[in-house]
């Protein structure tokens, strides 16, 4: 798990996005995976704009390289947002909100790592983690009868940000709130 040291929860809901102190190996990947997925974006442009290039050999690569520039636009989006918090509405209290946040996590097979006040965390294991430490934080702060949630994970030499899973579970827990 990332560390989240410093995590300030009232500062975290009023941002709408975690506040916590990151060290300077995370500001460095940050800085690293926008450099490699913005490199990865533009290049299939340069290539295909290259005036020096032949037109008529133009194959099905150049638009196959395209998919992989979007793809790169996508990744370093979701770095940009990684930290970003959304909030969910509950028709339950805090309490009803922890208590179907802790079954549905238990049902996924994640395993708990913090469950005190306001904070739940819980992870799962990378699956492409050849380490055991190396692994997914579904990370949930609760307000009144608001939850707010995220997911952040940790890999061992770049922590891409998650791309999809985000969405079910937002789907996921909406359902159980409603």
């Amino acid at each position: 798990m990332r560390r989240l040291k410093n995590l300030n929860i009232r500062k975290s809901i009023e941002q709408n996005k975690l506040v916590y102190s990151e060290n300077w190996f995370d500001k460095f990947d940050t800085i690293t995976i926008y450099l490699f997925f913005t490199w990865a974006f533009l290049t299939p442009f340069l290539v295909y704009f290259n005036p020096y290039r032949d037109k008529s050999k133009t194959g099905i690569e150049f638009y196959l390289f395209f998919i992989f520039s979007f793809y790169s636009l996508y990744v370093i989006y979701r770095k940009a947002t990684e930290k970003h918090l959304t909030k969910i509405t509950s028709k339950y209290n805090k309490e009803e909100n922890k208590l179907l946040i802790n079954e549905y996590c238990e049902k996924k097979g994640f395993e708990k790592h913090r469950n005190s006040g306001n904070l739940i965390i819980y992870n799962n294991l990378n699956y492409l983690a050849i380490n055991s430490r190396f692994q997914t934080s579904r990370i949930f702060i609760l307000d009144k009868n608001d939850i707010y949630l995220t997911i952040i994970k940790e890999n061992q030499k770049m922590n891409i940000p998650v791309l999809f899973s985000q969405i079910s579970l937002k789907r996921d827990i909406k359902k159980l709130c409603q």
